[in-house]
């Protein structure tokens, strides 16, 4: 496997994982108070999350490479049914139906990567367009269990099943010989899905260490949390365009600062922005995300290096603190810790390497620098 390759298979793993994470959110807010979670949730849901996105994206690197698609990868969505090795998923799934939600995930994105893999039309698509439209219907309003659509916490939920499953869907075309059939046009409505799923995954992790006393709203999750996720997103899709059409817009990596901005209209009453779930962390995270960004992206290696630092820092923050802030749930060698501690960390690294994107190199810069390197080899 050679450097480029594994890089993109690390990449695909954490963000395979951050989604794993978000799911195991989602599936907290279904449940509720009877939601727990044990050492099975790590290795039934978090680790095939990682080994998915692991693979897609080295099927996604092999397709743009011009190599020969390994066809079992288009299978690779199948490991998240390895939830109903717990034998209580298992065993609920056989009593009463219980459990199969796993199963309706895994048939949705594999039905999902047919349907976004095809560029022309043909019976097979249809109908795994149709299956996919009503997979993701039933996994996006099975979001009512938590609450109904009309409030703001079943909205909330939601739409974070339905951006999850859609994300997955999305890349599970990544595997099949011509990848997904999205346009480059496409990358900022993409772009605010992801950005709108980690803004529900990152208020998913803010219900956790608030506890009972969290509350959502219409204002404090959908104004201060969700719309600038989704705005954010659509400006880093909008800034990958750019940076493959040669017009890098570079102050795009900004763009995370309007977590910070949506909070002037509520300075007047701080104590309710705390309570939804908003608060320092809308200072805090964009700024950790910003400095995680220069560090993976930035020009100047002592720019990199202060803002690795940073970066590096605020995560040993939380881990340092985690049972001060949440309690002793939050410990490390709980499950429950665990899980939160690989959500907040997966969140900080993929919300560094979106914003990364308007730092980057132009694909035409890297392909010359790319060919100068074999040119110097070569006359060695």
């Amino acid at each position: 496997m050679t450097r480029p390759t594994l890089h993109a298979v690390t990449v695909g793993a954490v963000v395979g994982l951050a989604w794993a994470a978000g799911l195991r959110g989602w599936m907290a807010q279904l449940v509720g108070e009877d939601s727990s979670v044990t050492w099975l949730t790590v290795a039934l849901v978090l680790l095939p999350g990682a080994v998915v996105g692991g693979l897609l994206a080295w099927a996604a690197v092999r397709r743009a490479e011009g190599l020969t698609p390994i066809r079992w990868l288009v299978l690779s969505p199948v490991l998240f049914a390895s939830a109903l090795l717990d034998p209580a998923i298992f065993a609920a799934l056989l009593r009463n139906g219980e459990g199969g939600g796993a199963l309706m995930v895994v048939t949705t994105a594999l039905l999902g990567g047919v349907a976004f893999s095809r560029r022309r039309w043909s019976f097979a698509r249809a109908a795994a367009g149709v299956g996919w439209v009503l997979g993701m219907l039933l996994l996006t309003f099975i979001g009512t269990m938590a609450a109904p659509v009309s409030t703001a916490r079943g909205a909330w939920v939601c739409l974070l099943g339905g951006c999850l499953i859609f994300l997955l869907s999305l890349a599970s075309s990544l595997p099949h010989p011509h990848g997904t059939a999205a346009r480059d046009g496409a990358l900022p409505w993409v772009g605010a899905v992801v950005g709108l799923a980690w803004a529900g995954s990152l208020r998913c992790f803010m219900a956790e260490v608030i506890g009972a006393q969290s509350t959502v709203s219409w204002l404090g999750t959908f104004g201060y949390v969700l719309a600038p996720g989704a705005v954010i997103g659509a400006l880093l899709g909008w800034a990958e365009l750019e940076r493959r059409r040669g017009r890098p817009r570079r102050v795009l990596v900004w763009s995370p600062l309007l977590f910070v901005a949506v909070l002037v209209p509520g300075l007047t009453d701080l104590g309710a922005i705390l309570e939804n779930g908003v608060g320092g962390g809308a200072v805090g995270v964009p700024t950790v995300v910003i400095a995680g960004a220069f560090a993976l992206a930035g020009r100047r290696t002592v720019t990199r290096v202060v803002t690795g630092i940073l970066f590096a820092a605020a995560l040993a923050v939380w881990v340092a603190t985690a049972t001060s802030v949440g309690g002793s749930d939050f410990a490390l060698d709980t499950p429950h810790g665990a899980w939160a501690t690989i959500l907040y960390s997966c969140l900080l690294v993929t919300g560094a390497l979106g914003t990364s994107i308007p730092l980057r190199a132009q694909p035409q810069t890297r392909a010359r620098e790319g060919s100068a390197r074999i040119a110097a080899t070569s006359a060695r």
